[in-house]
């Protein structure tokens, strides 16, 4: 029974070196894929962040439904169309915070102004200030 042929046997390095290649690309693209969310969330160069696009323009709790709404203008003072999401809070006068509400403007070309409402979710009884705590500028 001489020369039954056998299959090559593969060595157990290639396995580990081709799983040690698969696992380094697999690092590489998440790191990637973090670097990009976080620089994405945060287009804001120090000169111009921002929160610095937005002010608030009145502010005031509406008598039939005593929800607090603020009166936004977002100007878009980077050099790319973005989209913001801003968040304002609504506080007592004694800084007490009430509510908070958000809005959201998309596509807002460079140098463009617009204005949009935040309007808060919990109804109120008494008179508010309104505050803008957080706002995101995407760029794209």
């Amino acid at each position: 029974m001489a020369g039954v042929p056998q299959k090559p046997r593969r060595s157990r390095a290639c396995l580990w070196g081709c799983v040690g290649a698969l696992a380094a690309v697999v690092v590489i693209v998440v790191v990637v894929v973090v670097l990009v969310v976080a620089l994405a969330g945060s287009d804001g160069s120090p000169e111009n962040p921002p929160s610095a696009d937005v002010r608030v323009t009145s502010c005031g709790v509406d008598a039939a439904t005593r929800l607090p709404s603020a009166g936004l203008e977002i100007r878009n003072h980077s050099s790319k169309t973005s989209t913001y999401g801003v968040t304002v809070e609504f506080r007592a006068p004694n800084g007490t915070r009430l509510s908070e509400g958000a809005a959201l403007s998309l596509t807002v070309a460079p140098g463009q102004k617009v204005t949009t409402t935040a309007a808060g979710k919990d109804q109120v009884t008494q008179k508010v200030t309104c505050k803008v705590t957080k706002v995101n500028r995407i760029a794209g």
